[in-house]
């Protein structure tokens, strides 16, 4: 792939995220209040906890297959598996922990196939508690992704 249009891509990816994290947060604003264990969550509100924990798992899956992997490419490196994708993000410091990344996609498979909300209380717990962890491994990679762009 030319270099330029690897650029492209993951500019396109990092506009991608930008609107995708803009649309988490406004929902994580309307159930920043609700109690994790959901008690008393009127159908409004749990439609409001279903919008955010589809907008967590569709940004987390963003990051990982859209934006990872662009700068995967922009960087000229074999495009690997999951594992390889989430464990060069550790190595650039985006991350902890490559599991983090990791139980994020897993969570992410939970939430797509939880049809019933069976799982709605516990899905919602974990990410609310994760969104910040999650907010700060965008933030990097969105720094370094940027000063790539800008090399």
């Amino acid at each position: 792939m030319k270099p330029g249009l690897a650029q492209q891509l993951l500019r396109a990816a990092l506009d991608e995220l930008a609107m995708a994290r803009s649309h988490l947060d406004y929902s994580a604003g309307k159930v920043a209040d609700l109690p994790e264990d959901l008690r008393g969550a009127s159908a409004d509100q749990l439609e409001c906890v279903e919008a955010f924990c589809s907008r967590f798992a569709r940004t987390v899956d963003l990051l990982v297959n859209k934006v990872l992997r662009s700068l995967d490419r922009a960087e000229l490196l074999s495009q690997g598996t999951l594992i390889d994708v989430v464990n060069r993000a550790e190595k650039r410091g985006f991350v902890e922990r490559a599991e983090v990344l990791r139980e994020m996609k897993d969570v992410r498979n939970i939430i797509a196939h939880d049809y019933a909300g069976a799982k709605l209380p516990e899905i919602f717990a974990w990410c609310k508690q994760q969104k910040p962890v999650f907010d700060g491994v965008c933030d990097r990679t969105i720094a370094y992704a940027l000063r790539l762009l800008h090399k």
